[in-house]
């Protein structure tokens, strides 16, 4: 059976996505668990941006880039 050489780089490329792939499933996964357990049940707000860049209106966007 003849392997091409190409065929060790795309072995090493699928562990490599694998082994990135389980990182993150495994960090998304104990966050949601720790969420389960934490006393804040309301764990996406460190996701959230803060009320200011939400709350802002675009006249502010504005005033903030004029070189008044």
């Amino acid at each position: 059976m003849y392997l091409d050489p190409g065929f060790g780089g795309m072995l090493i490329q699928i562990v490599v996505a694998l082994a990135a792939a389980g990182g993150a499933v495994i960090f998304a996964m104990r966050r949601k668990i720790k969420s389960l357990f934490s006393k804040n049940k309301d764990d996406d707000s460190s996701i959230a941006p803060p009320d200011s860049v939400v709350n802002s209106s675009d006249d502010d966007a504005v005033d903030m880039l004029s070189d008044d």
